[in-house]
């Protein structure tokens, strides 16, 4: 009699914990994307703001549920005053946006040459490096002059924003629009 009872208890145990299962499986949630106003400070050089807008779209994952993950997005980088911006994406967990500067170098003359700038920064460490290219049109030997910088959370965006603007079909394909 005793087993019985014992035997007939474990289906609902098996239930309720089958419940906890379902109950607990949600969406992949990723650690936060970047977003908002940050003060940029270089090792040398003129320090300002990057306005840095996220923008998504989900990642497949296996079909059942979008995953949310950092490598679906783009930061939109708006530069302060002198600084360049761009849209910076996601490779190797390092941010990376490179920008041409048409007066990007002063010549020892007074005239200007244009270069291109890389920058790469790391969202956990709040560093990164800034690469200045130059192809010797001031008669200068071509180079790279890399620069340190750290990024420091100012205050949050102006505007909300939907870090997901895009809806994707629920199976299949998954093609957004």
């Amino acid at each position: 009699m005793k087993l019985s009872r014992g035997l007939a208890a474990i289906p609902a145990a098996l239930a309720v914990l089958g419940g906890v299962a379902v109950g607990s499986a949600g969406q992949a949630q990723a650690s936060q994307v970047m977003e908002g106003v940050y003060n940029y400070t270089p090792a040398d050089g003129k320090a300002g703001t990057w306005t840095i807008y996220p923008s998504c779209v989900p990642v497949v994952g296996d079909l059942r549920e979008p995953l949310y993950l950092p490598v679906g997005c783009r930061l939109h980088v708006q530069g302060s005053k002198d600084l360049v911006g761009g849209d910076a994406t996601l490779a190797g967990g390092i941010w990376q946006f490179t920008t041409p500067v048409d007066r990007g170098m002063q010549c020892p003359d007074g005239s200007w040459a244009p270069t291109v700038e890389v920058y790469r920064f790391d969202d956990a460490t709040m560093s990164g490096t800034r690469s200045v290219q130059h192809n010797g049109n001031c008669g200068l030997p071509p180079g790279i002059i890399n620069t340190p910088f750290s990024l420091s959370f100012k205050e949050p965006l102006p505007i909300p924003v939907d870090r997901y603007p895009l809806i994707c079909e629920p199976g299949g394909l998954r093609r957004c629009f």
